[in-house]
């Protein structure tokens, strides 16, 4: 029975799963294809390719409404960190903040070091110094013009963390965009919040003795339950970003500057789950991207028992998997692909597929991973900055095309990217 909790299972089961071995896969392919005599550069994140300056501040907003599952104290509730990255002027000046908040304290965390250090490898000293570093500014004053910036709600894959996909982040606020990037505890390798307080990834142990069907069903709940907290994540900040931008509160300077009537929901792998659902439940959200969140052999996005379908139109930009070795048949592969296709026509018009298939792309490659892999090395660099680029530009055309209504000849144009196949639905 393929139920809507199995497709969850399946997301965190199988998805998540294959994102910390594509890491894996990925670090000692790149350590395979350097050369003896290629010379190492410099590490750095790419610049921008906007006219904006960066800005950046953190918050830590409780929902009142919902308990934190995970605590020993029955009266908690949930917790999160947000970070909004915004626009400013190019010119700003200020404190540059650091690629990963709380590295310090991560790294004296001995539930969390090993983590750190197999994620991050060779970079994490330079991590935890504050050498890597972001080109956001700290508290950055707000760019004058335009009036209002469209909203874009970012969710990272499971194990991960927000700051891994920094330089897709900043392109995106470089071209004017808001985007409000939500640390998920318990998903998210770690999350630092004030006061020095560290929350690492949560796993429940599985009880020895089970048969399949037990931990197969404990894994269901365990999934559908996570993509409900992720979604019920984006809804709150989305409700908490509404009652702030419409108070004069000082503490929030981008109040009245947020343009509410124009925001994304946008994942990857288990956070595209997250902002598929919080899409599915919220007709605020106006635009919806998946990256590289498709749920096989059971669906493409999230199905529950209340059959909520999407309600603005989809970006499923995904990575051609082909050839890949799967967790499961080729007769379960191509009814997947069946299923998907009907979920695509079921979408509002005009959706899109869009199935990149650059050298060197992998799942990691919607982050800042395969870059700091390359740990500045040229050959390997170049790929990574490619890639990034590849994917960044599909992005930013879906968003420029449903939030700032925007021509995309990229996405329509039958002259479109040779490195991608581009399919409209929408019924």
């Amino acid at each position: 029975m393929k139920s809507g909790i199995l497709v969850c299972a399946i997301l965190f089961g199988s998805v998540a799963v294959a994102f910390s071995a594509v890491h894996g896969q990925s670090s000692e392919a790149v350590a395979g294809s350097q050369t003896a005599v290629e010379p190492a550069s410099t590490l750095k994140l790419p610049v921008p390719s906007g006219k904006f300056g960066i800005g950046r501040v953190g918050y830590d907003w409780i929902d009142a409404s919902r308990p934190d599952i995970n605590s020993t104290d029955p009266q908690a509730h949930r917790s999160l960190m947000v970070y909004l990255w915004y626009p400013s002027s190019p010119k700003a000046a200020g404190k540059t903040g650091v690629y990963l908040p709380g590295a310090m304290q991560m790294n004296s965390a001995p539930e969390i070091q090993p983590h750190v250090k197999e994620e991050f490898g060779d970079v994490w000293p330079m991590i935890v110094s504050g050498e890597l570093k972001p080109h956001a500014i700290e508290s950055a004053p707000l760019a004058e013009s335009p009036k209002a910036f469209p909203v874009v709600l970012f969710s990272h894959g499971a194990g991960s963390s927000g700051f891994e996909y920094t330089c897709l982040i900043e392109d995106l606020v470089s071209h004017g965009y808001v985007v409000v990037a939500i640390e998920h505890p318990d998903s998210a390798f770690a999350v630092l919040f004030p006061g020095g307080k560290v929350v690492p990834h949560h796993q429940d142990p599985t009880p020895a003795g089970l048969t399949p069907e037990q931990r197969m069903q404990r894994m269901m709940a365990a999934a559908g339950l996570g993509i409900t907290q992720g979604a019920g994540d984006l809804v709150f900040v989305l409700n908490k970003l509404t009652e702030l931008n419409q108070s004069a509160n000082p503490s929030f300077p981008l109040s009245g500057r947020l343009d509410l009537s124009q925001v994304a929901a946008m994942g990857h792998s288990a956070g595209g789950a997250f902002a598929a659902r919080a899409c599915q439940l919220d007709a605020r959200i106006r635009a919806c991207v998946s990256l590289d969140g498709a749920l096989p052999p059971a669906s493409a996005f999230p199905e529950f028992p209340d059959k909520k379908g999407f309600q603005q139109p989809v970006l499923l930009l995904e990575v051609d998997h082909s050839g890949d070795r799967m967790p499961f048949s080729p007769e379960q592969y191509a009814e997947f692909l069946k299923k998907k296709e009907t979920e695509l026509n079921l979408c509002p018009p005009i959706s899109y597929d869009v199935l990149l298939k650059s050298a060197g792309l992998f799942h990691g490659s919607f982050s800042d991973y395969p870059l700091l892999a390359a740990n500045g090395r040229a050959s390997e660099t170049e790929i990574a900055l490619h890639n990034l680029y590849l994917t960044q530009s599909f992005t930013r055309a879906f968003l420029d095309k449903y939030l700032k209504h925007e021509e995309e000849p990229l996405l329509d144009d039958s002259k479109h990217d040779p490195e991608a196949t581009v399919k409209q639905y929408g019924h």
